[in-house]
């Protein structure tokens, strides 16, 4: 029996090593970092992350094309915004500042209440809110038909032509590699400065 259960020890551990490789080809895990679960029906691959990242730094997704999913999420800001409150589009403000995305991989819940439960969904909100992006998601589907390469790479990552489907996938596909674990701040490796503003925001 004990023989039995090393045996089984040891093919769950190789299973999880396995895992880890498999992500590490999408997503830098630190070390000390758990395996991410990625949805089933969203398994991470290339071409999905890269449309993704195609179309969380392209406006199209706006209703007027003036704002991205970057311009509130910035990457010097870990993917957050340095403003109490981001502007959305024709300069209508939220009523929320911007969350980081770093880690969202590992979120089971989104959203300030934690109402939205997958990432692919919370992908739908900023896109359809009044004062963000101010869009129908459907609409710009039909936007991203008119671009034969939105079109071309829809079919590469999803066997499809761009659709709400397709945008929320990707975009999520692409958020879940935004790992933070290695950065001076997770290791404590400040100057005294950044210790000060540290000991403020936390």
């Amino acid at each position: 029996m004990k023989f039995l259960n090393s045996i089984l020890l040891l093919l769950l551990i190789l299973s999880c090593k396995k895992n880890v490789f498999e992500y590490n080809n999408f997503i830098d895990i630190p070390n000390n970092f758990p395996v991410p679960v990625i949805p089933e029906s969203n398994q991470l691959n290339q071409d999905r992350i890269n449309l993704g990242k195609m179309l969380f730094y392209d406006p199209i997704l706006s209703i007027d094309s003036s704002i991205s999913c970057n311009s509130c999420h910035k990457q010097e800001f870990a993917f957050s915004d340095n403003k109490s409150i981001s502007p959305g589009v024709k300069s209508r403000l939220g009523i929320r500042n911007t969350m980081s995305l770093a880690n969202v991989v590992y979120y089971d819940a989104f959203q300030r209440e934690g109402g939205v439960k997958s990432l692919e969904m919370q992908v739908l909100v900023p896109i359809e809110d009044h004062n963000e992006m101010g869009f129908n998601i459907i609409l710009a589907s039909e936007k991203m038909l008119l671009h034969d390469k939105y079109v071309e790479l829809s079919q590469i990552a999803y066997n499809r032509n761009p659709d709400p489907y397709v945008i929320t996938r990707s975009i999520a596909s692409f958020e879940r590699t935004l790992i933070s674990g290695n950065s001076d701040f997770d290791k404590n490796n400040l100057t005294l400065d950044q210790k000060k503003w540290k000991k403020l925001i936390f």
